[in-house]
């Protein structure tokens, strides 16, 4: 099997700027933004995003991109996330996605299906300002096999895959709900506290603290693998537990952050949009952080499992304590203010032994 660049197999174009908010319409033409992915990728219909009516498509001459064309994110944050959709329908697309639009020489699913395989975001130089250049993926090469018959034979052997891996995330998503159930069942909405429990500010659920990012301008300061340094990449809605961290700290750099041990609650406090504002993760190890986080080292009488989930349960309500400009910011002084409930231990440790025999089934 020969590798092949993108420019030989597709046409790699870009979209368009945005519509001004009061030039979309009841009717017309999707519009799809960077943000528009995940949730089409959970299935979301097309036609429940904006929709752009025939005279703004005139006014600013945009660009309707066909069914099957392939989008993933080009730049921002969006373009780190390997989010590769196949459009349904025709569709006005925004900038910040790039289009490719398969030749004949090649089965569109099994483009798909590579780009998943062999994501563009490896073309990003500097994560943290994640940009990818049209001639980039053009030239970006991946393994096409000559005969399109193989291609097919393999896509349709990915797709099974990507089935049973559906079906999986089908049966994480049935054991998280049967985990916010027994949450309700026990301690009730942890926003109404309709069972009357304490409800005293985070500042005394445990020891809170901002994360921050040691000098880069010297280089000793990320030198070796001594300490992770945990960004809210690595905190993920899917996990109890925050992931492996890209880059590390060495000796020297570690005297410079802030760390927390086993047990810490981990949660994004800064993001572009609201809706990650509040995604918080636990700590199995010693770690250090940037200052896009806030952790809670808990106290004697905080379980760390249960504030994991009263967290995920109460997110909606997290996220409105965030700054409404532009750039989400929960800051810690804010934080540190908001107000949760705190059942006794007792019922805290009888919850959290639930929540470890759940997540002992999910990692299975």
């Amino acid at each position: 099997m020969k590798k092949a660049p993108i420019s030989s197999i597709a046409d790699v174009t870009a979209g368009q700027g945005a519509p001004k908010p009061d030039e979309f319409a009841d009717s017309g033409i999707p519009f799809v933004r960077a943000g528009s992915l995940e949730d089409l990728l959970a299935g979301k219909s097309e036609s429940d995003l904006e929709l752009v009516p025939a005279e703004t498509a005139k006014k600013r001459k945009l660009k309707l991109y066909p069914n099957g064309s392939i989008l993933f994110a080009k730049s921002g944050m969006s373009a780190t996330k390997d989010r590769i959709y196949v459009l349904q329908n025709p569709a006005y697309v925004v900038s910040h996605l790039a289009i490719l639009t398969s030749k004949d020489n090649v089965f569109r699913d099994y483009l798909r299906l590579a780009l998943k395989q062999f994501p563009p975001s490896s073309l990003i130089k500097d994560p943290a300002y994640p940009a990818i250049g049209l001639g980039e993926i053009q030239g970006y090469e991946i393994p096409v096999p000559e005969a399109i018959d193989d291609q097919k034979r393999i896509a349709h052997l990915l797709g099974k895959v990507e089935g049973l891996i559906a079906r999986r995330k089908q049966h994480l998503q049935q054991l998280d709900d049967l985990l916010k159930s027994v949450f309700l069942e026990m301690f009730g909405d942890p926003v109404r506290n309709e069972k009357g429990w304490d409800k005293p500010e985070l500042k005394h659920f445990g020891k809170i603290s901002t994360g921050n990012t040691p000098p880069r301008k010297d280089p000793s300061n990320y030198s070796s693998r001594h300490i992770e340094w945990i960004k809210t990449d690595n905190i993920s809605a899917d996990s109890v537990f925050i992931s492996q961290a890209a880059e590390y700290l060495s000796e020297t750099g570690a005297t410079k952050a802030r760390t927390v041990t086993k047990g810490a609650l981990m949660v994004a406090c800064i993001a572009g949009s609201v809706e990650s504002i509040g995604r918080a993760a636990l700590t199995d190890r010693t770690v250090a952080f940037n200052q896009q986080i806030n952790a809670i080292q808990p106290k004697k009488d905080i379980n760390p499992f249960f504030l994991y989930v009263l967290f995920k349960i109460s997110k909606a309500y997290i996220q409105s304590h965030a700054s409404k400009g532009m750039k989400k910011i929960l800051t810690k002084g804010d934080f540190e203010k908001i107000t949760m409930i705190k059942p006794p231990v007792e019922q805290q440790n009888q919850f959290a032994a639930i929540v470890e025999k759940v997540d002992a089934l999910t990692a299975r």
